[in-house]
């Protein structure tokens, strides 16, 4: 059977900047989670979750908990603990060889590691009927048609800035890097969105957008730092998206962002699916696979 990991890599092109080839976040952190699962039973550390994941160290550890829920290490100890629950429970082999088997080099460490995971002691699951929440393997992908995912964004605190012509994106991310380090204290796991804007701050749809905003999710919202920002809350919604990945030394036009957006409205109309009234659409900035570019994934609410 071939993993999904090496499904990501031959299906959808990992290292490939062709339209419609691009990973999503999504898919690059379950290339990283599908690392994890292969290896319950041996080491792995973050810096090569993050090279399954073609991803530098430090953007890893920030997407992985943001998408997540968890650390890339606490994942790991959590799915190898919830697998060796069934061990426990269906094999016949000693406590001390399913310890060494998830990589604990004693009966004490594992215990002691076991009792904090779930509240009682591994040899409990044998002596008594116990039940185990047990840490799932998760999946980020779900189904992928035409290069597109469906995912769910939830309800998210960002502060906001905006740019306007002459070049309104380089302008609204100006102010949002130089807000990040005059308040290193609140950049911690986070998301960067944006979206063309319209002289009042609305959401637009020309291309050759007047406005840009780019929105940073915070924990919570301190009018105190706000600066030259504000703060706003995106709603919680079901989005289909895609990912593109190009440059604007050889494509100044960004005809490359253009055709992503396209790719997401012909998926729709072939699968009948309709736009959310609301209208909302979101770039994701993150980080490019080949330096220089510009990397995005692209969202659309649908109804």
């Amino acid at each position: 059977m071939v993993s999904k990991s090496a499904w990501l890599v031959k299906s959808r092109g990992v290292g490939s900047h062709t339209l419609g080839s691009v990973l999503t976040i999504y898919e690059q952190i379950q290339l990283s989670v599908e690392a994890a699962e292969e290896h319950l039973r041996g080491r792995l550390s973050t810096r090569e979750g993050a090279d399954a994941a073609r991803m530098s160290p430090r953007t890893f550890q920030q997407y992985f908990p943001a998408l997540t829920g968890y650390r890339f290490t606490e994942y790991l100890r959590k799915r190898r603990l919830s697998e060796a629950v069934l061990d426990l429970a269906d094999s016949g082999d000693t406590i001390l060889e399913i310890a060494f088997r998830y990589g604990y080099e004693s009966h004490e460490a594992f215990t002691r590691a076991f009792k904090k995971e779930f509240g009682f002691p591994p040899s409990r699951v044998r002596l008594e009927d116990t039940p185990v929440i047990r840490t799932r393997k998760i999946d980020l992908i779900g189904e992928v048609n035409m290069g597109v995912l469906t995912k769910k964004l939830p309800k998210m605190t960002v502060i906001c800035f905006d740019g306007f012509k002459p070049d309104p994106e380089i302008k609204a991310h100006e102010k949002l890097g130089a807000w990040m380090r005059r308040h290193p204290e609140v950049v911690g796991t986070h998301r960067i969105f944006g979206h063309n804007i319209d002289y009042d701050g609305n959401l637009a749809f020309d291309p050759d957008n007047v406005g840009y905003r780019v929105m940073m999710t915070v924990p919570e919202a301190d009018p105190e730092i706000a600066d030259d920002g504000h703060y706003m809350t995106i709603e919680p919604g079901t989005f289909v998206v895609t990912g593109i990945e190009g440059s604007f030394e050889e494509d100044p036009t960004g005809a490359w962002i253009t055709a992503g957006w396209r790719r997401l409205q012909e998926m729709m109309r072939r699968n009948g699916i309709q736009m959310h009234p609301s209208c909302r659409c979101y770039e994701e900035s993150l980080e490019p696979v080949e330096p220089g570019n510009v990397r995005m994934d692209l969202y659309t609410e649908i109804a």
